[in-house]
């Protein structure tokens, strides 16, 4: 796929999705932002301003719309899908008919796309197949221009895509595993709750580096079970984000894993509308009949404090009194 002269759309004018579409906009790609509010929308086609990102930096010329006037302008665009990975279907349903089977679709959400553990790239079922854009990307990183590097998995190489979508700062490297990619995309948040949990009980960073250490684990369990290469959980979708959101404020997950620790309650912090990914994840995941029978004691006991169960340090005692094993 050649995309010279196309247009990368990003569907979801939020803080990653304008991110991203800053760092595309910096490295001379043409890019046009979509959002649900028609004032947003004109802010960036007049002024290049986000009004609800205020971290964002202005975007001169980039083009913006609402939704409801979404259209590709070549067979060559490229979509990029940047809303909440529950709501993802959602939004992108009333869209499809505009989309044609040679249009690249790419989502960057972290999660799945409902509460039993399904696939977005299952959910959205798309003739050309979904890509996946995951691994270790704070928003103030792309806004500040400073180097990041994620993996684009898409299950036929396109050398094309993986050009158009890197530039001198977001080196993007290729997978073909797009299922393990989910997964580890989707299940690093719910390591670093646990991770955020136990900094907030100021357990320090020897007990933090073994949730991440045993989180892995769970990361290559799962991504198994679902079909996708244990392996994947190694590269910069797997270990590359846990060690970036397990361990940073910055972090929306581990700041609540951290708030939990400090005695704070799950159902409280989550009722004031703030996305928290790894809590949704980590019940989907529970739900899902891919699941059954598999060890997953920390996406459990992240699963149990999110619905209000317990407490950390009850979880703490259960976790260490689980029967000894072998490592890996």
């Amino acid at each position: 796929m050649i995309l010279d002269n196309s247009t990368i759309h990003v569907i979801g004018a939020g803080e990653f999705g304008s991110s991203l579409a800053y760092a595309w906009r910096q490295a001379g790609r043409s890019v046009a932002l979509w959002c649900r509010d028609p004032a947003q929308a004109a802010s960036l086609r007049e002024t290049g301003i986000n009004p609800k990102v205020p971290e964002c930096p202005t975007m001169p010329g980039i083009r913006a719309g609402v939704l409801a006037d979404f259209a590709l302008l070549s067979a060559k665009d490229v979509v990029v899908l940047a809303v909440k990975a529950q709501a993802q279907t959602g939004v992108f349903e009333p869209l499809r008919d505009r989309i044609r089977a040679g249009n690249a679709v790419v989502t960057v959400s972290k999660g799945f796309a409902d509460g039993t553990g399904t696939l977005l790239s299952s959910a959205l079922a798309l003739p050309q197949g979904l890509g996946v854009l995951s691994g270790p990307s704070f928003s103030l990183d792309l806004f500040e221009d400073r180097p990041t590097a994620v993996t684009l998995a898409i299950e036929s190489p396109d050398a094309g895509l993986l050009a158009a979508l890197s530039t001198p700062r977001l080196r993007l490297y290729a997978s073909t595993d797009t299922v393990g990619v989910q997964i580890c995309g989707a299940m690093k948040n719910v390591i670093a709750i646990a991770c955020g949990c136990s900094d907030g009980m100021g357990f320090g960073a020897s007990a933090r580096s073994a949730i991440m250490a045993r989180g892995l684990r769970e990361l290559e369990r799962v991504t198994e079970v679902y079909g996708g290469d244990p392996r994947t959980a190694v590269g910069l979708a797997g270990v590359g984000d846990l060690a970036l959101t397990c361990q940073d404020q910055q972090s929306r997950n581990y700041s609540f894993g951290h708030d939990l620790g400090r005695g704070q309650s799950a159902l409280e912090l989550l009722s004031r509308g703030t996305t928290v990914e790894g809590a949704a994840t980590a019940l989907s995941l529970i739900a899902s009949g891919h699941t059954e029978g598999v060890s997953l004691p920390i996406t459990e006991a992240v699963a149990r404090l999110s619905r209000g169960e317990g407490s950390p340090a009850e979880e703490v005692t259960t976790l260490l009194s689980r029967s000894l094993a072998a490592d890996v």
